[in-house]
């Protein structure tokens, strides 16, 4: 199995390269894996989410065995995320993950930037006036949002290592 990624700002691509380097997998940005990986080849997916769709996914589909697949957005993790992720993505019985990645308002274009404003303006104004009753948890999004910053962290990878540990156990054998 090879990982194959999407990536526009970075974060998705940072996490991809810490799984291969952690599992001894190749891994490839999909345009690579188009011009270097066999048609029906097996990969793991990972990708940024746009709208809450994981961007790449379809086209990996397409082209490749995919085992399993990441988001990779801005939101912190929670059930709901899991939920909206695997509904607008269709992903059926594929193994679907989520990690928080970042947001670098610095490496996105004027119209990107402003569409994120757009969306997160509620979510900021909330935080915003609760002024000094926010919790640590809750100043430290509200900076997020305002100024970007990473979360990407290679221990929140352990759920998707877990997953490819699982794939690899003889049958019979318990975990």
């Amino acid at each position: 199995m090879d990982i194959v990624y999407c990536s526009h700002t970075g974060y998705t691509r940072e996490y991809a390269q810490l799984l291969g380097r952690a599992e001894r997998l190749r891994v490839y940005s999909l345009e690579e894996a188009k011009n270097q990986l066999e048609p029906g080849g097996q990969v793991f997916f990972f990708g940024p989410l746009m709208a809450g769709t994981v961007t790449g996914l379809k086209e990996a589909r397409r082209r490749f065995d995919v085992l399993g697949a990441c988001g990779v957005g801005m939101s912190p993790p929670s059930p709901q995320v899991l939920e909206t992720l695997a509904r607008r993505n269709e992903t059926g019985e594929l193994p679907l993950f989520y990690l928080q990645g970042g947001w670098a308002p610095d490496r996105v274009g004027w119209l990107k930037r402003h569409m994120v404003q757009m969306v997160t303006r509620s979510i900021r104004r909330q935080l915003e006036e609760k002024g000094e009753g926010r919790t640590p948890e809750e100043q430290v999004q509200l900076e997020f949002l305002i100024r970007g910053g990473s979360f990407v962290r290679p221990e929140k990878l352990q759920p998707i290592r877990d997953w490819l540990a699982a794939r690899e156990e003889p049958a019979g054998t318990a975990p």
